[in-house]
């Protein structure tokens, strides 16, 4: 499935092969019946208007740019290299998705996914009663000072040994 933002350009991209695997070029975009439904389930395909051209070496791509939030179909039809049809799903949301990305970058960190702790400080009954903690977007910079997606403190109160009475996780 493809993601796009509403009133800004999506594309698709496709191969054209014949029965051999070979790549075709020099396919003409006007050789191609296109099928666009938006979330609405209307076919806008000559009304919202695509573009379709070629990249290189048999590679295409299909261009549109959508004006209505939700899930849009795209069909393209071939008559001599695909008659059946290439189809594809595209969610289009009003905003950018990397807000979303980046909880659950932390969701993944939080949930000890390429995470560290250090700097722990500790009572006199041996409990931790704070520590930093680092979440990572990659394994490879777990323990640095890159890629970290967030930081954060840990505290606690110890109250004997091997309990507290609470603990809390912040941003710092």
């Amino acid at each position: 499935m493809i993601t796009g933002i509403i009133n800004q350009e999506v594309s698709d991209y496709f191969t054209i092969v014949d029965g051999s695997g070979d790549l075709i070029t020099g396919v003409d975009s006007t050789e191609f019946t296109v099928y666009l439904y938006n979330p609405d389930d209307s076919e806008v395909s000559s009304s919202l208007g695509y573009t379709i051209e070629e990249l290189s070496q048999g590679n295409y791509k299909i261009s549109f740019t959508p004006d209505i939030n939700g899930l849009w179909y795209l069909m393209i039809i071939h008559p001599t290299y695909f008659p059946w049809g290439k189809t594809d799903d595209i969610q289009i949301s009003n905003g950018d998705l990397t807000t979303i990305y980046d909880n659950v970058q932390k969701s993944l960190g939080l949930a000890h996914h390429n995470v560290y702790i250090d700097n722990p400080l500790y009572d006199d009954y041996g409990n931790m009663t704070s520590a930093r903690v680092r979440i990572y977007s990659d394994a490879a910079s777990v323990g640095s000072d890159l890629n970290v997606i967030e930081t954060y403190l840990i505290a606690s109160d110890g109250t004997e040994c091997g309990q507290f009475s609470y603990w809390s996780q912040v941003t710092i």
